[in-house]
C-alpha cells in the first residue's frame, strides 16, 4: 500500500523502506558511528563518555551529555535507544538526547549496549540494568540526584527501558522517577490489528519486526516471553510514564495496550497517539509535528522530576 496520501506532508521525504538483513545491519552499523563522530555538539551541552561492565561482565561505553551550565544534583535520564536490537545509534537518537537534556535539565546517560544477532536477550537489558544500577550506586560523583533517575528509549530501547522499570524491585535498584516509551516495542507473540495491517509500513513493519525478534532472541518461545515487557510481571509501584504511538505503524496496538495496562495496575499514564506518523518518524526533526511532539516529551520530563 501507498501511505504517501495518509502520511504527514512534512515526514513523508523519511517515508521510505529499508531490507533488514546481517550484511545490511553491517554496513549500516558502520555509517552509524562514523555518523555519530561526526555530529557537532552545541556549546551549551558537554559531551563525556565512561566505560563500566554489563552483560558477563562486558565492558560497554556510555555517552553523557550535560547543560553546560547545569550545576549538581541534576535529575538523569538513561535514554536508550532503538535500532531493532541491531544497529548502532542513530544521528538524530544523538540529537535527540542532546535536546532531553539542554530542554529538560537533566544528565542524559546514552549507553551503547552489545548487540544483536552477536549478543542476544539478555545481553542489552543486561547493560542498561547494570548502567541504572551504577548510575544510582555514583550518584555524587555523577553530580546526579539519585531519587529522580528515569529511564527512556524509542522501538526496542523502550523495550529495554520498561524491562527494567518493571524489574525494578527485582534486581534491588532505586525506584525510577519515570519512564518515556516513544513507539516502544512490548510483545513478541501479541497478534494485533496494527499488525495485521501494517506489513508493508515505511522504515518498520510486520515482516521487519519478525526477523528482529528472531535475531534477539532465536526461536525460543520462553525467551520471547522473557523479553517482552507486556509478559513481564509489574512491580508494586509503576513510576509516571509516559507513551508515544505513531499512527502507521506496527507495533502501535501494543503500545496503547502496554499504557492501558499500567493504567490498570494503577499508574499514571499519558498516551500521545499522534496521526499521519510512522515507526521512527521523529527523525526528521524539523518537521512541525515532530517539533511538537519533543515538547510534549520534553513538558512530561520536566514535571516528572520536578514532582518526585
Amino acid at each position: 500500500m501507498n501511505y504517501k496520501d495518509q502520511i504527514d506532508p512534512e515526514l513523508r521525504k523519511g517515508a521510505k523502506s529499508f531490507p533488514l538483513n546481517r550484511g545490511i545491519v553491517a554496513m549500516g552499523n558502520v555509517y552509524q558511528e562514523v555518523s555519530w563522530r561526526r555530529t557537532e555538539v552545541p556549546q551549551d551541552v558537554v559531551e563525556e563518555s565512561f566505560t563500566t561492565e554489563g552483560f558477563q561482565g562486558l565492558p560497554f561505553k556510555t555517552t553523557v551529555f550535560t547543560p553546560a551550565a547545569a550545576g549538581d544534583q541534576l535529575p538523569a535520564l538513561i535514554y536508550v535507544h532503538g535500532g531493532g536490537f541491531v544497529y548502532k545509534a542513530a544521528v538524530y537518537q544523538k540529537k535527540l538526547a542532546m535536546i532531553y537534556a539542554r530542554k529538560a535539565g537533566c544528565k542524559v546517560f546514552f549507553p551503547h549496549y552489545h548487540l544483536a544477532p552477536e549478543y542476544k536477550y539478555p545481553a542489552a537489558y543486561e547493560d542498561v540494568i547494570s548502567l541504572y544500577r551504577y548510575v544510582s550506586e555514583h550518584a555524587d560523583e555523577l553530580g546526579i540526584d539519585r531519587n529522580r533517575i528515569g529511564l527512556a528509549g524509542d522501538s526496542a530501547g523502550a523495550s529495554l527501558s520498561a524491562l527494567c522499570v518493571n524489574r525494578w524491585e527485582n534486581e534491588e535498584v532505586p525506584q525510577p522517577s519515570l519512564q518515556m516509551l516513544v513507539y516502544p516495542l512490548t510483545d513478541a507473540e501479541l497478534e494485533t490489528e496494527s499488525k495485521k495491517l501494517y506489513q508493508d509500513t515505511p522504515q518498520w513493519n510486520t515482516r521487519l519486526n519478525e526477523r528482529m525478534w528472531s535475531y534477539y532472541c532465536g526461536e525460543d518461545t520462553e525467551l520471547r516471553r522473557n523479553a517482552s515487557p507486556m509478559q513481564c510481571p509489574l512491580p508494586s509501584v509503576i513510576p509516571r510514564t509516559y507513551i508515544e504511538t505513531a499512527q502507521y505503524d506496527c507495533l502501535h496496538d501494543e503500545g496503547i495496550l502496554y499504557g492501558e495496562k499500567l493504567k490498570e495496575a494503577g499508574a499514571e499514564v499519558e498516551i500521545n497517539d499522534t496521526e499521519g506518523t510512522y515507526h521512527g518518524y521523529d527523525s526528521e526533526l524539523k518537521a512541525g509535528i515532530v517539533q511538537q511532539n519533543i515538547k510534549k516529551r520534553i513538558v512530561f520530563l520536566r514535571h516528572g522530576f520536578r514532582n518526585h
